[in-house]
């Protein structure tokens, strides 16, 4: 499966508009390549160097097998117009919580977009506890990039 995260590549520096320095929007994510038995897709951003450990960005699922493009600057709500859903971010709010990590060392931050075998039986809004344990078994393919950001 081939996917892009407008802007974001491995290793590098996550461009402002992703961070709390910008206007904080989500990334575009564009895909092509789904492998057979895809029923649906998700999407999971995290910072594994948070100070109190992992810290959940932004939780997607509910994006149907047809579709090849997830818009940036998607609203920070539980349920979005076409079906798709969000969870709870470490922050307590919906949606996109952008980079934002205390002034000092780079931070790592993790995209990842997930091909699942199952639409997942979760109702909007839940936590990442949920999210991983109904996804647990139904990753078909995981592609992810990693950028960092750091803020003195």
């Amino acid at each position: 499966m081939e996917v892009v995260f407008e802007g974001l590549i491995d290793g590098e520096k996550v461009p402002e508009r992703y961070t709390c320095d910008g206007p904080g929007i989500s990334p575009e994510i564009d895909w092509r390549g789904a492998p057979k038995g895809t029923q649906s897709f998700a999407v999971v951003m995290d910072d594994p160097d948070a100070p109190r450990g992992l810290f959940t960005h932004w939780l997607v699922w509910g994006i149907p097998a047809k579709s090849t493009r997830l818009p940036a600057n998607l609203a920070r709500q539980r349920e979005l117009p076409n079906g798709i859903k969000q969870g709870v971010n470490s922050g307590g709010a919906y949606g996109y919580y952008p980079c934002c990590p205390p002034p000092g060392k780079a931070h790592h931050y993790t995209f990842s977009f997930l091909a699942l075998d199952i639409e997942p039986d979760l109702p909007a809004g839940v936590n990442r506890e949920r999210f991983d344990k109904a996804l647990k078994g139904h990753v078909l393919e995981e592609v992810s990039v990693t950028g960092l950001y750091e803020r003195f």
